[in-house]
């Protein structure tokens, strides 16, 4: 019984400090970035498309077309209103920026690598209700040549603050992340394809 409650309230305290923490978040100060772990530790939702065209065609036109460009908001994930880049240029490995996001809250996200083949980014500070129990998101966006032109893998892992919060998180990936993701990928890919020669 002394162990059943001393559990139940090491829960509650965590998740009362996740709370806490979300609530008295400063937007001028930017915390440690959280270190990245194991892949067990995420939960994922992946999305892949084929465009016609080269890597080096698609990574251009994603360069200057980011896929910031077309998120809209899903669920809880609310409208991105403005960027601002804290370090940078945006892109370059260990550049760091403040996304706003529409009723006040926002994430700060770095550059981990970004190569030909590959753009991988972590996300964290997410300040918005649905997300004080999230720790961080490691992010990748993947290019492989194939037949029909080029594959674009993009997958979003999400490391949960808590054990406990891992059946929410799975919902909140395919509820509201993966609108968010495809409807981001959908307007990239038709953008593209408009500005691609016939």
């Amino acid at each position: 019984m002394i162990r059943r409650l001393l559990i139940a309230t090491g829960i509650a305290a965590a998740g009362l400090t996740f709370f806490l923490q979300s609530a008295s978040a400063d937007i001028d100060v930017v915390p440690t970035p959280p270190e990245l772990t194991d892949t067990d530790a995420y939960l994922t939702n992946s999305l892949t498309v084929t465009v016609v065209g080269d890597i080096s065609a698609v990574r251009a036109f994603m360069d200057a077309n980011p896929l910031t460009d077309f998120l809209e908001p899903s669920g809880r994930i609310p409208r991105i209103t403005d960027v601002v880049v804290l370090k940078g240029p945006w892109g370059q490995p260990g550049s760091l920026r403040r996304v706003d996001l529409e009723g006040g809250s926002w994430t700060h996200e770095r550059v981990l690598t970004n190569d030909s083949n590959e753009f991988t980014y972590q996300i964290w500070n997410i300040t918005t209700s649905a997300g004080r129990f999230i720790d961080h998101i490691y992010g990748e966006i993947l290019f492989t040549e194939v037949t029909d032109g080029t594959q674009i893998t993009w997958n979003y892992n999400v490391k949960p603050s808590v054990f406990f919060a891992r059946p929410s998180i799975r919902g909140y990936l395919r509820d509201d992340f993966a609108p968010f993701m495809k409807n981001g990928m959908t307007g990239f890919v038709n953008a593209y394809t408009q500005a691609s020669p016939a």
